[in-house]
C-alpha cells in the first residue's frame, strides 16, 4: 500500500487535515501511527480503507483491505459470532449467508483475541473493551492483504493489549501488512516495526520505531517534555 503525496480537506473547512503525506506500508510490515490528538491519524486510515477518498495525490494498494475505524455505532443486538461473520461478506455471493466454515473462521477469529467464551453473548451486551476485541476479530476474519487498525489497544486492560500485539505480530509474520494509530508509546514499540509521527496533517519524522520513539523526538511532536521511566509491561506471547 502506498500514499504518494497524499492531502485531504473535509467540506467546509479551510485548512487541510492531512497534507503531503507520502509512505510506504509493505506486507508483512507494522507501522504505527503517532501524534496528538487531531493530527490526521485516523484521516489517513480513512483513505487507505477507501472511506474517503484523497483531495490530491494518490493511494495505491495490491490487494484486499480491512479497516477497524475508531467508533460505530451498534443498530442491532446481534451476537458476537453473528457480528464477526459480518467481515466474511468479501469472501461470499451477493446475497449469500454466512456457511458453517465462514461460522468457525468467525469463532476461530473471537479465540485469537480470547473471547471465544462469548461468541453467543449479544454485542449490546458487551463492556466497552469486550466490544473492541470483536471489533478486532471482525477486522482479523476478512483474512485480507492489508489491515488498517485505529486505536486498536483503546479501553483493552493490559492483558488484552498484549494479546492484541500477539495477532498483530502473527499477522506480518503470515505477510499480511498492518498500518495502525495508537497513542499508547509501549503498545507501539513492543508491536510496530516502523514509526510515522504525526502533527497538524504533516510527517515529523519516520523510522525504526525504537529510533523514532526517543525523548527529543517525543517532545517536538506532543509539544511537552518526555523522559525515559521503566513500567510494568505484559509479555507479548511468541
Amino acid at each position: 500500500m502506498r500514499f504518494e503525496d497524499v492531502s485531504y480537506r473535509y467540506k467546509g473547512e479551510s485548512s487541510m487535515a492531512v497534507a503531503g503525506f507520502s509512505m510506504e506500508l509493505k506486507q508483512g510490515s507494522v507501522v504505527a501511527l503517532l501524534g496528538p490528538n487531531g493530527s490526521g491519524k485516523s484521516t489517513v486510515l480513512g483513505m487507505g480503507a477507501g472511506w474517503l477518498r484523497a483531495s490530491s495525490g494518490s493511494v495505491q494498494q495490491d490487494g484486499s483491505v480491512a479497516f477497524l475505524p475508531q467508533t460505530e455505532r451498534l443498530a442491532f443486538a446481534f451476537t458476537c459470532v453473528e457480528y464477526v461473520s459480518f467481515g466474511r461478506a468479501p469472501h461470499l455471493p451477493y446475497l449469500a449467508l454466512p456457511s458453517r466454515d465462514d461460522e468457525e473462521r468467525s469463532l476461530g477469529a473471537l479465540a485469537a483475541v480470547g473471547m471465544e467464551n462469548r461468541a453467543r453473548r449479544r454485542i449490546t451486551a458487551l463492556s466497552g473493551g469486550e466490544l473492541q476485541l470483536v471489533r478486532i476479530a471482525r477486522a482479523l476474519v476478512q483474512e485480507a492483504s492489508y489491515v488498517l487498525l485505529d486505536e486498536p489497544s483503546d479501553m483493552l486492560d493490559p492483558a488484552h493489549v498484549a494479546t492484541i500485539g500477539t495477532t498483530i505480530r502473527r499477522l506480518a509474520d503470515s505477510g499480511v501488512g498492518v498500518l495502525l494509530s495508537t497513542h499508547d508509546l509501549g503498545f507501539a514499540i513492543d508491536t510496530a516495526d516502523e514509526a510515522v509521527l504525526m502533527r497538524e496533517g504533516t510527517i515529523l519524522a519516520t523510522g525504526r520505531v525504537a529510533e523514532a520513539l526517543e525523548c527529543a523526538a517525543l517532545g517536538e511532536l506532543y509539544g511537552t517534555p518526555f523522559r525515559m521511566a521503566s513500567i510494568p509491561t505484559p509479555a507479548r506471547q511468541n
